[in-house]
This record gives C-alpha cells, structure tokens and sequence, in this order.
C-alpha cells in the first residue's frame, strides 16, 4: 500500500514548507512491536534516575533552542511570533514540574495495615504511548485560511 505524502502550508504565505511521507498502514504493526520492545528493555535497563536526567537533558536542548523552535511554530501554524517563545518556554516549565514531582508522585503508596499483610500501590510505567494532535490545522476562528 503506498503512503500518504504529508505536506504542511503555512497559513501565513499559503505555501508549502515541508513535506514528508507517511507510514503506510501495512507498516504499523511493526512500529508498535518495535517500540514495545524498546520500552521493556529500557525500563528494566534504565532506573528512573537516568530516566529523569533524559528528560532534563531533552529540556535543556528544547529551552536553548527556542528561537529556532518559535519560528517554525510561527511559520506552521500562523501564531504571531511575539507568543510563540512563550509557548516553548512554557511547555519546558511544565516538563521541568512534572520531572521535579516525578520522584515523589511514583513512589510506592502504601495499603492499609493488616497483621500478616504488606500491602501497597506500585506505579509502573506499562507501555508506550502514541499522541496524536492538529498541528497546521486549516480553519481558524476567523475563517478559512
């Protein structure tokens, strides 16, 4: 089955800036296999500690490259460009708090005592996860583009 060729347009010029293929269908049953591969190795391989300093790495690389990041959000989806800094800015403030609670919030939570029980919740990741959203959406609230 042949794949889709995916093209976003700017909004602002009507243009295309980039366009890439698609996965074909066919293909999606070896994507999940392989990243639910790569998931038990690396949750058994690597401790939430180093988890934690990917993170922070990823962060760190998304914050310095800002500008850059601003541009392209600019460019993609029609933001003006006096807020789109803002919203890179702020999606490393949330990664960081998230990063600053996880220790904490994946603790184990301990069960009611009972004599002879041991009791208690263990967050455990379970598996990868896909997120899909709009990005060069073609309607606006002022109309079509």
């Amino acid at each position: 089955m042949p794949t889709e060729t995916i093209t976003t347009i700017s909004p602002i010029t009507n243009a295309p800036i980039l366009t890439r293929q698609g996965i074909a269908e066919a293909s999606f049953s070896e994507v999940l296999a392989t990243a639910t591969n790569a998931f038990s190795t690396f949750r058994h391989t690597h401790p939430l500690s180093q988890r934690q300093r990917v993170v922070q790495k990823a962060l760190s690389i998304l914050f310095s490259k800002q500008d850059e990041f601003a541009k392209e959000i600019t460019q993609q989806m029609g933001r003006p460009i006096a807020y789109t800094a803002k919203e890179v800015a702020t999606a490393v403030k949330r990664g960081e708090y998230l990063l600053k609670v996880s220790t904490e919030v994946l603790v184990d939570t301990p069960g009611e005592e009972e004599e002879g029980f041991r009791r208690w919740i263990r967050k455990e990741p379970l598996g990868p996860v896909l997120v899909v959203f709009t990005w060069n959406v073609s309607f606006w609230p002022w109309g079509k583009i």
